[in-house]
């Protein structure tokens, strides 16, 4: 998405962090895990953050969905952290139902997860104020969060349909109608296929990326 935001060209490949594509993973990402991006130069970078770190130094301190510096820099980092932190949860949870066969999933360790993806996404939903997460300009936190929120209606309706987050809701609704976000084609689902999850399986796919602009 942020590549597409900056007009970055590059080329997506899709691929799981677990089974027979495992290894080709491991070999950027010692611990086998996406995201990764690839630089014309062999480079690998993994890690969200870094990725999008190095994205804004392409892009320039104009462009920069992250400011550069002081309060503003750091208001942008707080709001990434709880949305990616609630994201993980989520995740977190939907591996449990992916990994354990049903009679055996941890219903308490599942509850406590998707709690905290409530009180994070609750947290989000007061720290917005419109008509962006810092007042008139997009930043980084508006766009993960959009993605996240997207990615978690598609792979919990029931939850993120409870949730009180009508400003998240217009958010990420806002962005969707973006031709970046169009651009951007749901995932087919792999992890079901890969750990054999039955028809209640719902986990997104993991990607690495390769591209001319890093």
């Amino acid at each position: 998405m942020t590549l597409g935001h900056y007009g970055m060209a590059y080329e997506h490949i899709s691929v799981m962090p677990f089974g027979a594509t495992k290894a080709d993973v491991a070999r950027f990402n010692p611990i086998a895990r996406v995201p990764i991006l690839l630089l014309d130069d062999g480079e690998g970078l993994c890690d969200s953050a870094a990725i999008l770190d190095h994205l804004d130094e392409v892009a320039g301190p104009e462009r920069a969905l992250v400011p550069s510096h002081g309060k503003a820099r750091r208001r942008v980092l707080a709001l990434l952290a709880i949305a990616l932190g609630s994201n993980e949860k989520l995740v977190t949870a939907l591996y449990e139902r992916h990994f354990r066969p049903r009679e055996i999933w941890h219903q308490p360790w599942i509850e406590a997860c998707e709690g905290q993806v409530r009180d994070g996404y609750l947290w989000l939903e007061e720290q917005f104020t419109g008509p962006w997460f810092t007042g008139g300009e997009m930043t980084q936190a508006d766009l993960t969060t959009a993605v996240f929120w997207s990615f978690g209606m598609a792979k919990r309706p029931g939850l993120f349909a409870k949730l009180n987050c009508p400003k998240l809701r217009a958010l990420s609704e806002r962005l969707e109608a973006t031709p970046a976000f169009k651009a951007i084609q749901p995932e087919p689902e792999m992890l079901s296929k890969q750990l054999g999850g039955g028809p209640n399986s719902s986990a997104g796919a993991t990607t690495a990326g390769a591209g001319r602009s890093a």
